[in-house]
């Protein structure tokens, strides 16, 4: 059976040996996504995930008896990193495209960070060879905080009525397809501060080109 436990942070007040047991699990999911990256999902083996870490096998079957598990653990801690976004808050008093545009530059600043695209090229490692296993991936989940600033928008009467979901996705897709595919894909650096600016700045108006209400 998989381990389907979800990463914990190391608290202040954890007991010794708790710190330690969180510290090698982080060590191996560490070694698990640099292996991932360095040979692929299917090229990595567990043994050389255990060396890495600097844990024995046993150490290493006790906290995940499969790479299905460390895939699964990969997916558990990019999930953690979108829930630590801090949150954006529509308001109605403000101008429209000045909370896009932090919004977008939010979104960019997560996606493009190292830690992340690291999470994202290990599990890509596996999607791509077993497309199965990205049906364990939400996309909603990912774009959640921005379809819930969309509805508030919406609500407020300052974007169209539609669906706010699907808005988001565009809204995120745009960003995604000029500041994290041709990184995690193409292997191109990530986009200068100045590039990002242009990509944040046209995806808010092309964004509300369509949903902005006149």
């Amino acid at each position: 059976m998989q381990n389907k436990s979800k990463p914990q942070s190391v608290i202040s007040g954890a007991k010794p040996r708790e710190r330690l047991t969180d510290r090698k699990r982080a060590s191996i999911v560490q070694a698990a996504v640099e292996a991932f990256q360095q040979y692929g999902y299917f090229g990595a083996s567990m043994n050389a995930i255990a060396d890495a870490a600097s844990v024995s096998k046993r150490t290493l079957y006790n906290h995940f008896d499969s790479k299905e598990a460390l895939f699964d653990a990969i997916l558990e801690e990019l999930k953690v990193r979108v829930e630590q976004l801090p949150k954006c808050e529509f308001d109605d008093s403000r101008d429209l495209a000045e909370q896009l545009t932090e919004l977008a530059q939010s979104e960019i600043d997560f996606f493009t960070s190292e830690e992340v695209q690291a999470f994202s090229r290990a599990g890509l490692s596996r999607v791509l060879g077993e497309p199965d296993a990205g049906q364990q991936v939400d996309p909603r989940f990912f774009i959640r905080r921005v379809t819930t600033w969309m509805k508030k928008a919406q609500a407020s009467g300052c974007l169209l009525e539609a669906d706010a979901e699907f808005a988001a996705m565009q809204f995120v897709g745009l960003l995604r397809t000029f500041a994290f595919w041709p990184t995690i894909v193409h292997g191109e650096p990530p986009p200068s501060r100045r590039k990002r600016n242009q990509i944040v700045s046209h995806t808010v108006e092309m964004f509300l080109s369509r949903y902005a209400v006149n």
